[in-house]
């Protein structure tokens, strides 16, 4: 006859020897993930040169610098949960979820465009890719940009009102965000030197937040 095991009041959550995911691991590949994809996502805009010109194509890192933006979202897609979860203890479940799925959306909608500027742009030039760019590419990154800075925004927001550490974390997240949007349709070093601290200022922040995890 199968026996059932009753846990005395007030011990919740018993780990035995059954459970697979011990309740404090649960989790803790997600926020490696999300701290390497920060700071993968860092290093790669870091790497980025200022301006898109075929000068810069054919640049030492180039390609390196799209290749680690691309590898590192899909480890922090990976471990986004984990910041959903600690937002779900604090604000309403369906803020966190909008936020966090919106910021799944943005981050896969990059990927695209890193894989066309790694080996696409340096073969057919600066001039051919303004044309496409001006075309529905253009139409496409612009939605796909926009996702981005929505989910980014939207993140931030939730961030900040959950109150999370660190606290620079959110308010960050937005700032960066607001700055992308600012100079959206701008060129030259000047531009590239706002996206490279912004788009960095993103990946510390998400960084951050895996290791208060």
């Amino acid at each position: 006859m199968t026996q059932l095991h009753v846990e005395p009041p007030g011990v919740v959550g018993t780990i035995t020897a059954d459970d697979p995911y011990p309740a404090e691991d649960r989790g803790g590949w997600q926020r490696i993930a999300l701290f390497a994809g920060g700071i993968a996502f860092a290093v790669g805009n870091v790497l980025h040169p200022l301006e898109h010109n075929d000068a810069a194509y054919h640049s030492a890192t180039w390609k390196a610098a799209h290749l680690t933006i691309f590898f590192s979202l899909p480890l922090l897609v990976l471990g986004l949960p984990v910041i959903y979860r600690r937002l779900s203890t604090r604000i309403h479940s369906r803020l966190g979820e909008i936020a966090v799925s919106a910021s799944v959306v943005g981050l896969i909608g990059i990927a695209p465009g890193t894989i066309i500027e790694t080996f696409v742009a340096p073969m057919i030039g600066h001039h051919t890719m303004e044309e496409l760019e001006s075309g529905g590419m253009g139409v496409v990154n612009a939605i796909l940009g926009g996702a981005y800075l929505g989910g980014t925004i939207a993140l931030g927001w939730a961030v900040t009102r959950a109150k999370l550490r660190p606290r620079f974390a959110g308010p960050s997240l937005i700032a960066g965000a607001i700055v992308l949007l600012g100079v959206m349709s701008a060129t030259g070093p000047l531009a590239g030197v706002a996206i490279i601290g912004a788009t960095v200022l993103y990946g510390l922040a998400l960084s951050a937040l895996a290791l208060k995890a």
